[in-house]
């Protein structure tokens, strides 16, 4: 008698969603500081830019006015629009759990639990290096300073993302039984 391979996806599943909440944690943590570095920049460059005075027929206080300062107003802006895209892929890693259906095998809730204590400890390794950063007294410590949705979902990374992971993991093993169609001890 021939089994039926139904549902042998195996920890893939489970592995990839452990890769999307490390890499947006990676990626959050480059993108706070590639900001900040902008941020000083364009603070520098601009007021030179702006004050560059006439050069022949052209007004290049103008130009720079038009050009390095409207590129300034988007460079103020880019903490909010990281933050607000970090907060979103956040949510879009339960939304992914909900939407695929991956229902893994509860034998691999060990290998989930492993894997949620790596998360969190990179997560500590993270937070702590931005909190070396961030309580500096240089330039760039004062952008990530002035930076305060950012700098508190990474400082608290550790614990954000055990929650998340905690959820997700309720989402993913809960849904056992109804995927198998529920039924009897036996699956009649």
């Amino acid at each position: 008698m021939m089994m039926k391979n139904k549902g042998k996806k195996g920890a893939i599943g489970i592995i990839i969603f452990f890769l999307i909440l490390m890499t947006i944690l990676v990626v959050g943590f480059i993108a706070v500081m590639v900001v900040s570095v902008v941020d000083i920049a364009s603070d520098e460059i601009t007021p030179i830019m702006q004050e560059l005075g006439m050069v022949g027929e052209t007004n290049l206080s103008e130009v720079g006015e038009y050009t390095f300062g409207n590129a300034n107003k988007v460079v103020q802006a880019l903490p909010w629009i990281i933050a607000i895209g970090y907060i979103l892929a956040l949510v879009f890693t339960l939304v992914f759990v909900l939407v695929v259906g991956y229902n893994p095998h509860p034998a691999f809730i060990g290998l989930y639990l492993a894997l949620m204590i790596l998360l969190v400890f990179l997560c500590i390794i993270m937070s702590n290096m931005f909190q070396d950063i961030y309580t500096g007294d240089d330039d760039l410590a004062t952008r990530l300073q002035e930076q305060t949705t950012m700098s508190y979902l990474i400082l608290h990374s550790p614990f954000i993302m055990l929650i998340i992971a905690v959820i997700g993991g309720i989402l993913m093993f809960t849904r056992q039984a109804s995927a198998e169609g529920g039924g009897g001890a036996f699956g009649v």
